[in-house]
């Protein structure tokens, strides 16, 4: 079963990459009338900017097939990844009424990107050792 799961979005990757490019990104820049969760962590907005750039960044590493860890294709797909990340921040700050550029964002981005190349690693070589 996990197989199959695993083979459906190695399939489907470059779509789900692209697609979640492009929701990160209105999501970023839209006025969201949502109210953040009433609980005691103030640290809400970094936790939702970490999880999306896990995502994202396992969504682009399985978009480019990387079947074993290659150095250097992942250091670019991470690079891109995080250049994307700071240019959203740029925009939210220039071009929206509603939304800041925020360093710690771009930290939290960053740290989603470390973890999800992290997660690949480890995805990896589990599928090595199962094969």
């Amino acid at each position: 079963m996990l197989k199959r799961i695993a083979n459906l979005l190695e399939d489907k990757s470059l779509y789900i990459a692209i697609v979640l490019t492009f929701l990160i990104a209105y999501l970023s820049i839209i006025s969201l009338k949502i109210e953040e969760p009433k609980i005691e962590f103030g640290y809400f907005d970094k936790v939702a900017h970490t999880i999306s750039y896990i995502f994202l960044t396992l969504s682009w590493f399985l978009a480019f097939s990387l079947r074993k860890v290659n150095f250097f294709k992942s250091l670019l797909i991470a690079i891109s990844i995080s250049f994307y990340g700071i240019i959203i921040e740029m925009i939210q700050g220039k071009f929206t009424s509603n939304r800041e550029a925020d360093i710690y964002d771009v930290l939290a981005n960053t740290i989603g990107i470390l973890l999800g190349f992290g997660i690949f690693i480890l995805w990896i070589q589990k599928r090595k050792v199962l094969k």
